[in-house]
């Protein structure tokens, strides 16, 4: 998995990105490992607002969310992802079990 940070009109540090990446780490588990993901961070208005752009096989998925600081927006917006990609994988779970019936069902 790929993973791109930009900021504007923040300065970056090694705890950021050692947050960033220790957050995104997890949606891996709902990721192909080719995917990409490019996360914007920046500082508009008074106000944080995080973009995470996703590209995985199939599929390409866009969230963003605002806070007044930059780890709520950050956590919101994988929140979002998160929900987002559960949920995702829980529809083709559900389509691949559909398909096939369990042994149960065929004796009986």
């Amino acid at each position: 998995m790929q993973v791109q940070v930009h900021y504007q009109g923040l300065v970056n540090s090694p705890w950021m990105e050692q947050f960033i990446s220790k957050r995104v780490s997890k949606l891996q588990r709902y990721l192909s490992k080719s995917a990409s993901i490019l996360v914007n961070i920046r500082f508009e208005n008074k106000k944080f607002v995080t973009s995470l752009a996703i590209h995985n096989t199939n599929h390409d998925y866009a969230f963003s969310a605002t806070g007044e600081n930059m780890y709520e927006s950050f956590s919101s917006s994988i929140i979002k992802a998160t929900r987002a990609l559960a949920e995702q994988k829980r529809m083709i779970k559900d389509k691949i079990n559909r398909k096939f019936t369990s042994l149960d069902r065929a004796v009986a």
